[in-house]
Formats: C-alpha cells, sequence, structure tokens
C-alpha cells in the first residue's frame, strides 16, 4: 500500500468526518422543544467516530502495533456507520423540498421541535427564513455521510490489501 495514497485516504476520512460532526452538532442545536431527533445525535457520533478511525488509521500507517487487518475491520465498521447515517438523513429529509416552507416546517429535522397544536402550535424557527439554510445543511450532512462511507471502504480496502501481501508494506521500519 503506498504511504501517499493511504495518508490521502486518511486525510478525506477525517475531513468528511469533522465535517459531518460540524453539521451534525448544528443540527442538535436547532432543536428547541424536546430532545434532537436521534438522527443528529448519530451522525454527529458518526462523524467523531470517523475522526477518530482516520487518526488511528494515519498512525497505523507508521505504526507496527495496528495490524492491516484489525484496521481494515475498524474501516468496515466506520462505513457501515456512515452509511446507515447517511441512509437516516436521507429517509428523513424523503420529499422536503428546501423551497416549500411547509415542507420544511414540518419536518422533525429541521424544525427544532414543536409544542401545542393547530393554530397554538409554536416550533423552533423564529421565521420561516431559516428552514431553508437549514434543510440545506441536512442535505450537506447526507451528502457527506455518504462520502465517508466511501471513503471508509477505500481505507478498508487499502488496508486488507496490505495484509493479504503480508502487511507492513506501508509502515516504515527503523533501519
Amino acid at each position: 500500500m503506498n504511504t501517499i495514497t493511504s495518508l490521502v485516504v486518511r486525510f478525506f476520512q477525517f475531513v468528511f468526518g469533522a465535517i459531518v460532526l460540524g453539521l451534525s452538532i448544528t443540527a442538535i442545536k436547532w432543536q428547541w422543544q424536546g430532545s434532537a431527533p436521534a438522527t443528529s445525535s448519530y451522525s454527529a457520533f458518526t462523524g467523531a467516530f470517523g475522526m477518530l478511525t482516520a487518526l488511528i488509521g494515519t498512525a497505523a500507517i507508521f505504526i507496527d502495533a495496528v495490524p492491516d487487518l484489525i484496521m481494515a475491520i475498524v474501516d468496515a465498521l466506520a462505513s457501515v456507520l456512515f452509511l446507515a447515517g447517511g441512509i437516516a438523513f436521507a429517509v428523513g429529509l424523503r420529499g422536503v423540498s428546501c423551497g416549500n416552507t411547509h415542507d420544511t416546517s414540518n419536518n422533525y429535522l429541521l424544525n427544532g421541535g414543536c409544542k401545542g397544536k393547530g393554530d397554538n402550535q409554536e416550533c423552533g424557527f423564529a421565521s420561516y427564513n431559516v428552514l431553508p439554510g437549514r434543510c440545506r445543511m441536512a442535505e450537506a450532512d447526507s451528502a457527506f455521510l455518504f462520502l465517508g462511507f466511501l471513503i471508509s471502504i477505500g481505507a478498508a480496502v487499502l488496508c486488507f490489501l496490505a495484509s493479504r501481501r503480508g502487511g507492513g508494506v506501508s509502515k516504515h521500519s527503523a533501519v
């Protein structure tokens, strides 16, 4: 496994994880009534896990203590987490048009939670103007979860191939 390729993959895995974490925390902060949707909390966890995986994977490139096969398994787990988060956001946003205030104001991922019923219903947005931005951020979160899935699959494949070649191919030995 080429060290440069591995480092590039780990860089993007870290960046995608950081973006997912940041967008998900922002979505959690929208919550005004009740607890944040599980989708947002799960995505924040996934982003943090992706970042941690990237850091450990980067260390594993240079340190023999972490076997390539173990890293491939961790990357496969990260890819499953990213995929599940991306699907959850995509399902949560299904049918929502970011330009349609009815769609966005009634979406549990975007409206910040609501209390009351009918004409007395109050939701966690001060103005309809904030909803299109929230919608685009949620769509971006979903997209970066899917990108994190793809890059984690790539990292898992690189680690698996390195383990099949006897491991240590990308690791530097102290000579």
